[in-house]
């Protein structure tokens, strides 16, 4: 099957886009969407009488319905195909985004997190560009579709902070009416990539589908060490997108729109390092050494988030904080697959995804207790004490590592 965007076929006189581009295209305008409403949470919270508390609840519901439901459509969409349970996802967004909306009290904003929690267009995503490429383009084609997710995540806050000045139902109705644009371009442009009644694709599918047992990549003391940096670095950072704009709001009044060009500015960083840098520092320095530098990355910017009371420190402090997470959130799955079988790549790739998904429910709703219980740099100087041990743990994978090498 060709690759390229556009092809034209002859026969029908029609116009046929790969199926690569609009798996694309679909990121794209899905966390386009999402980006445009994630800013403004705190700020929309803030309006309806809610407490940093309750924010961080909003945050984590969605990392909970994301843990629950994300494997389970996966799996029905093995046996149901790709193609129903993306318009479903895309769908189940819609939804959330007209909620976002017509929110006017806590509990419906809160619900259309719930929702918004429940779809799992990513994951269907790369199993479909997993299904249409070979073994050696597959991370070609899943990279292409992590860097859909980084450019909508720059783009959407941009809309997000510009609308939001005629209120939060704007951006909640704009994100809603471009997912509507996307359930039609799948609609109308997106095969199935399940063939059920192939034998030699079910044969192979059967084979992959072999659930390994991933508690047996933690034989290993290093790779357990790593799981347990994982952990840490994402409960760290998922408190982020909650105290950072609580903080950017109390020490430099900084609103809805200036907060969504932080947004840009952090997603901007993580196309740019995970796209062009990190590749190149892999191989010049190896994992274990990238993976003790990004822990003390995270560490030194949390430390110093809240201590200098100017602009110039938070910028300086959160770009420390997302060069340390992008090159972890690299890094750490390269360790882990170089050190497991081929046969056992899924359960260890997997253990680690569950590691980071259960990290990113705690994360969010300790940050915002702590901020309104204990003051604005409580949950900052908490996290890079995580950090520490983090950083001591990475130390001695290396130390491990090198006697081993």
């Amino acid at each position: 099957m060709s690759q390229s965007a556009f092809s034209w076929n002859d026969k029908r006189s029609t116009l046929r886009l790969s199926p690569t581009f609009v798996i694309v295209m679909t990121i794209f305008i899905d966390l386009t969407g999402f980006g445009m409403v994630i800013p403004l949470l705190p700020f929309y919270a803030d309006s309806l009488q809610a407490g940093s508390t309750a924010l961080g609840v909003l945050v984590a519901s969605f990392a909970v319905m994301q843990f629950i439901f994300s494997p389970v459509l996966g799996r029905i969409s093995d046996r149901a195909g790709r193609r129903p349970i993306l318009l479903l996802s895309i769908l189940t967004s819609m939804a959330s985004f007209v909620l976002f909306a017509l929110a006017e009290s806590y509990m419906v904003l809160l619900l259309s997190r719930i929702i918004a929690g429940m779809a799992t267009e990513t994951a269907v995503a790369q199993a479909y560009i997993a299904d249409i490429t070979t073994k050696k383009g597959r991370a070609s084609g899943i990279g292409k579709v992590g860097a859909a997710h980084g450019a909508g995540f720059i783009v959407g806050p941009a809309l997000g902070g510009i609308l939001s000045v005629y209120g939060f139902w704007a951006p909640g109705v704009a994100a809603a009416l471009l997912t509507s644009v996307n359930l039609v371009f799948v609609f109308l442009f997106l095969p199935e990539s399940i063939n059920r009644r192939d034998p030699i694709h079910q044969q192979r599918r059967s084979k992959e589908s072999i659930i390994h047992r991933p508690l047996g990549t933690l034989g290993k003391s290093e790779i357990s060490a790593v799981l347990t940096i994982f952990f840490i670095i994402t409960l760290a950072f998922s408190a982020i997108p909650v105290v950072a704009p609580l903080l950017g709001r109390d020490l430099f009044g900084i609103g809805p729109v200036e907060m969504s060009y932080f947004f840009i500015y952090i997603g901007l960083v993580q196309v740019l390092l995970q796209g062009f840098v990190i590749g190149r520092l892999a191989k010049m320095f190896g994992e274990e050494k990238l993976t003790a530098v990004g822990v003390l990355l995270i560490m030194v910017g949390m430390f110093f988030t809240p201590l200098i009371s100017h602009i110039a420190n938070f910028l300086v402090s959160l770009t420390a904080v997302v060069f340390g997470i992008g090159m972890l959130n690299t890094v750490i799955p390269s360790f882990i697959s170089k050190r497991t079988t081929a046969a056992k790549q899924g359960g260890a790739l997997g253990t680690a995804q569950s590691v980071s998904s259960i990290a990113r429910v705690p994360g969010p709703l300790m940050g915002g207790f702590v901020y309104e219980f204990a003051g604005l740099a409580a949950p900052f100087f908490l996290s890079a004490a995580l950090l520490a041990f983090a950083f001591g743990l990475s130390c001695r994978v290396f130390q491990i590592c090198a006697r081993t090498a």
